[in-house]
């Protein structure tokens, strides 16, 4: 993985950028002036020693001439000690050495390659006078010249090293007064850069503090900052104001929200509360007139009185439907439904809800017909949520069924294995019935809308049944589409994703199933607070062959309950009732059992709640089972069967 590169600071940047020709031009002037000094060292040295040598050669004459050696070494001696020469030597015309003086404490011998070595020659002018007297006696022998006579030659020798001393001298006198001018440089520099960069560091100040929340305004500085700083404060200044309304804005549309969104938790609350009461208070009735009507079902009646029955049986299931339809939607919008998970024989689940239709198609001149293929296992159990899946299931067969006057519904069901452990399941349910128009067909699945509009539509319903189950459907994993010709029939069907359920999982028997054998005497106590139900629970339990006792509240059920010497086989018991809930009296039960050593006696929830939650609270108050409002013989010989012995 590739680092991501170091940005450079500003202040680093700017410095380089004006430390840079400073340095070039530190290098180059340095270079040059350098140069020039040590040339003009090198031509001074040059220059002075040559002119030392060219001034003693004329002062030597008479000293050479007259062989005044001792005039010789004085003029020699004066002349080095303010000199910068390393020795000074004369030497007459044959090359012999007449006078010699050093500030060395060496002899130079002939080692010139050491030295710099200027010379002049001394020579000996003839005098000029002012009469006609010829100057034989100064005429030279040899007559060479009749001006001049060269009599011997200074030599003034200077060591390189002089020119080394001076050479470095330059150098370090020059780097220490570029050194300090190039620091001298770079410190204006930086302090340059630094009132630069100050006003832009206040300004990336503020922008984190702008990013951070704080709106508050800075005053602009217009004094020390340039045109620009000034422009981009004022800018700053701009942005947080409108970051401030900004706020204010968001603050007070979050207000408003947050209010909202309480609101409409409370009426969520209050909604799911009335549903609960609603629930409750309808299915508390439908109970009883579910019940009696049962009741009456099974005495002698003449045929119109049976049909009237049928009829007033038929209104209220209807009545009953629409209310579970409301409360499943309403639980949906809630995300209050739970996707269970149990084992179940998805075969035997098709063909009794299929039955349970059979007779109501019959009624209608319809053929109910039930089809499986595919590739079913051996034994069809699959875990899943069975309740969900029969009430998709029967909702489109009850769709079916209203909407076809002649033909046929057909249900077919597909078992198809996508991998190891998990199957999907295809089912169909066709009719030949009058089938949806092309442009309605969108509109099936969506609430409270129905095919036929206004007062004169052909049939009745709420209008929520099929976006209850496409909604059903898509909360197990699957997914609907329909097929409709106007006029010749419909087909919904729907695919669900299922997990096939192991052997050890069918193998494991629930550890709260008690079977209680009581062959002779049965005993039952109803605690219902509700007459007519109480009647119908009694009435339902005696035909059952039980000995019922019945009881108004829980405090009563207690009393019972301590002063029963034979005990109870089952108790019914309501989970709404006044001065002792369903659930704490439970609760009292169990504990006094577990305090009296008494065997656990079965206690079954009869409510009309049918919310989320209701049967897990049930079985956490130490209830065994589970039946809802209204209870049928049917759903309560299937419940009671589980837990005692039936003759």
């Amino acid at each position: 993985m590739s680092k991501q590169p170091i940005n450079t600071p500003l202040a680093r940047k700017l410095l380089l950028l004006g430390a840079l020709p400073s340095v070039v031009m530190f290098i180059t002037f340095m270079g040059f002036f350098t140069s020039a000094r040590l040339d003009d060292a090198r031509r001074d040295l040059s220059d002075s020693n040559q002119l030392l040598a060219d001034t003693l050669a004329p002062s030597l004459e008479y000293a050479v001439v007259s062989g005044n050696t001792q005039a010789l070494q004085e003029i020699l001696s004066q002349s080095i000690r303010h000199s910068r020469a390393d020795w000074i030597r004369v030497v007459d015309v044959t090359g012999e050495q007449i006078g010699y003086v050093n500030s060395l404490d060496s002899e130079p011998g002939d080692k010139s390659s050491e030295f710099q070595i200027y010379q002049a020659e001394i020579l000996q002018n003839p005098l000029e006078f002012e009469t006609d007297r010829p100057t034989l006696w100064f005429e030279p022998e040899f007559g060479l010249s009749s001006r001049a006579l060269r009599v011997g030659t200074v030599m003034v020798g200077v060591s390189s090293n002089a020119l080394m001393e001076r050479r470095n001298d330059i150098l370090w006198s020059s780097l220490t007064v570029g050194l300090s001018l190039l620091l001298f440089s770079i410190l204006i520099i930086k302090h340059t850069l630094n009132t630069i960069l100050s006003p832009i560091t206040e300004v990336s100040g503020r922008i984190n503090r702008l990013i951070e929340g704080d709106y508050r305004l800075s005053k602009v500085n217009r004094r020390k900052n340039s045109r620009e700083l000034v422009a981009i404060e004022q800018q700053l200044n701009q942005l947080a104001e409108h970051l401030e309304s900004l706020k204010a804005s968001r603050d007070q549309t979050l207000a408003i929200s947050e209010r909202a969104r309480e609101k409409a938790e409370t009426a969520s609350q209050a909604k799911s509360e009335f549903l609960a009461t609603m629930s409750h208070e309808l299915r508390t009735p439908l109970n009883g007139v579910l019940g009696m009507i049962d009741l009456v079902q099974e005495e002698t009646l003449s045929p119109r009185q049976r049909d009237f029955l049928k009829t007033a049986r038929q209104s209220t299931e209807d009545l009953l439907t629409v209310i579970s339809d409301i409360l499943d939607y309403s639980h949906m919008d809630s995300g209050g439904i739970v996707v269970d998970h149990q084992p179940f024989n998805l075969h035997t689940l098709v063909t009794n809800c299929v039955a349970s239709y059979r007779h109501l198609a019959e009624e209608q001149g319809l053929a109910l017909t039930l089809n499986f293929y595919g590739d079913w296992p051996e034994t069809p159990m699959v875990k899943g949520d069975a309740p969900r899946i029969r009430q998709i299931l029967a909702c489109l067969l009850d769709n079916a069924i209203k909407f076809t006057t002649d033909g046929f519904v057909n249900v077919q069901l597909g078992c198809f294995g996508v991998e190891d452990g998990c199957i999907i399941i295809n089912c169909s349910v066709s009719d030949s019935g009058s089938g949806i128009p092309n442009g309605r067909v969108t509109d099936m699945f969506s609430t409270f809308q129905q095919l036929e509009g206004g007062d004169a539509r052909s049939f009745g319903g709420a209008g929520i049944g099929l976006s209850l189950v496409q909604r059903l459907v898509e909360l197990l994993g699957g997914h609907i589409q329909v097929e409709s010709h106007h006029g010749e029939g419909s087909s919904f069907r729907f695919e669900l994703p299922l997990e096939v359920a192991s052997t050890a999982t069918l193998s494991i028997e629930p550890e709260s199933v008690l079977h209680v054998e009581t062959p002779l005497s049965r005993r039952a106590l109803v605690v219902e607070d509700n007459p007519v139900n109480q009647r119908v629970a009694v009435a339902l339990l005696n035909r059952l062959g039980f000995d019922t006792e019945a009881v108004t509240n829980g405090q009563e059920a207690l009393e019972k309950v301590h002063a029963s010497h034979q005990g109870f086989d089952v108790i019914l018991m309501d989970c709404q009732m006044p001065v002792m809930d369903g659930y704490e009296t439970t609760r009292y039960i169990r504990e006094w059992e577990t305090a009296n050593g008494v065997g656990r006696t079965p206690v079954i929830a009869l409510t009309a709640d049918v919310l989320p939650g209701t049967k897990q609270n049930c079985h956490e108050s130490g209830m065994d089972d589970y039946l809802s409002k209204p209870v049928r013989k049917e759903n309560l010989r299937e419940v009671l069967g589980r837990w005692v012995t039936l003759l």
